[in-house]
């Protein structure tokens, strides 16, 4: 298996600059997770049709800071103590694998020759600001401490930066090393709650501590087996075509689908006999009705309505 290093350092302001003028495609298609009353009498637009079988899988894909994935766990989380083992839900991390650093860099880090459109869209004053910063941004691109790297020589990146990356593997590694699950999802809320994309490196222990994991374990997990824990990664959201944090997939099938969606907010979904309008597709009661369609034969458990989360905004975008 691959060993890494720990190199922890996180790209410059300029770096994520052009990180979130990237990102922009993500969110915009997120917009329309707003927050709203549903209608009392919900015309069906769309019909969300999954293969059934004996335990459906959602698979949810995040990252570890992004903070609508991190909305999506809370809300996701009310499914899983209702449902435990009787689905498989699983969460999935998305990661940028990097072949070619000095190719990646000069498509993200800005292109000199575009300053005056850049400066007519107000990003920056002058030719030399432009000029400077694309130039810092490639060095800081560069730097290969930002990335987790492989003995074969490819990067993988995390679109918050090299913490992310790090902690996206350490919640891997300890979603694997538990069947009891519940201690992953407590240790998820406690860094969501307590550390920081800057701080992780040195936060993380103690939050898996109080979740009751096993932290030599998780450390000898990332430094043996991250590379391949990573391609496993990479190769599922090459599968599902995912860029976007939080993305979900039901029995391998997109929820809410993109169809679903209306510009005005009007649009509604059809899960069963139910019909739900586009306001309410990102919350529990919702999610847990879309698994529980994927049933061959849906538990008891089912019957049950989830409540909303008190005080959480619904989720208005993706990373």
């Amino acid at each position: 298996m691959s060993k890494i290093t720990k190199n922890l350092l996180v790209p410059t302001k300029a770096v994520i600059f052009f990180s979130l003028l990237l990102a922009l495609t993500s969110f915009y298609s997120g917009l329309t997770y707003y927050k709203s009353k549903s209608s009392s009498d919900p015309v069906a637009e769309d019909t969300f049709a999954v293969t059934q079988t004996k335990k459906p899988s959602l698979q949810f894909f995040v990252m570890s800071f992004c903070p609508y994935g991190n909305q999506m766990e809370d809300i996701l989380r009310p499914v899983f103590d209702l449902l435990g083992d009787k689905a498989e839900i699983k969460p999935q991390y998305i990661f940028d694998k990097i072949e070619n650093l000095a190719s990646y860099c000069q498509t993200r880090s800005g292109d000199t020759s575009q300053c005056s459109a850049y400066i007519e869209s107000g990003y920056f004053k002058t030719e030399a600001e432009c000029q400077q910063t694309i130039a810092q941004n490639y060095k800081q691109c560069s730097d290969e401490s930002d990335y987790i790297k492989s003995s074969s020589g490819a990067y993988y990146a995390s679109l918050h930066g090299r913490v992310e990356a790090n902690q996206n593997v350490r919640e891997i590694c300890a979603w694997n090393q538990n069947e009891d699950k519940t201690k992953w999802w407590d240790f998820v809320n406690n860094v969501n709650q307590n550390c920081t994309v800057q701080n992780a490196d040195t936060c993380w222990e103690e939050e898996a501590k109080k979740a009751d994991l096993d932290t030599g374990k998780i450390s000898e997990c990332f430094n043996n087996e991250a590379i391949d824990l990573i391609e496993k990664e990479v190769a599922l959201t090459t599968k599902y075509q995912v860029s976007g944090s939080p993305t979900l997939l039901v029995n391998e099938e997109k929820f809410p689908p993109e169809s679903a969606y209306t510009q005005d907010g009007t649009g509604s979904l059809k899960l069963g006999k139910k019909t739900f309008t586009q306001a309410n597709y990102r919350t529990p009661n919702v999610i847990k009705e879309a698994v529980c369609s994927a049933f061959n034969k849906a538990p008891s458990d089912c019957k049950e309505v989830l409540p909303q989360i008190d005080g959480a905004p619904a989720p208005q975008g993706g990373c």
